[in-house]
């Protein structure tokens, strides 16, 4: 069985592992986490990748993170009660919610 130590996988490019990434890069991200995961002979999702404002975060964390929901006031006074948090500085966000459906949602906060 083939692991990641082999001498192709090693002498192979690092990839970035700084602050600034483009939409290229999280693709070139993608490609070597399906290679790995095939490599173990993993079953995966595809992934949907979202990047989103802190605004859009803060009704994901309203929402439970899922795309489709029921319509309730609750969600509404709960994103209130977070933006006043967040903006007060007594609470921060995460910088990013994996939803573990198919396919896999990941948002990911652009700020």
């Amino acid at each position: 069985m083939t692991t990641i130590f082999d001498e192709s996988v090693t002498n192979s490019q690092r990839l970035s592992d700084g602050p600034d990434w483009t939409f290229d890069l999280l693709d070139v991200y993608l490609e070597e986490i399906d290679r790995v995961a095939k490599l173990y002979r993993l079953d995966t999702y595809p992934h949907q990748i979202e990047v989103i404002t802190s605004e859009q975060m803060m009704d994901a964390y309203s929402s439970v993170g899922m795309p489709i929901n029921y319509a309730h006031w609750s969600f509404g006074k709960k994103f209130i009660e977070t933006e006043q948090r967040y903006k007060h500085g007594q609470q921060g966000l995460a910088y990013e919610i994996v939803i573990n459906s198919n396919p896999c949602i990941a948002y990911l906060m652009e700020e």
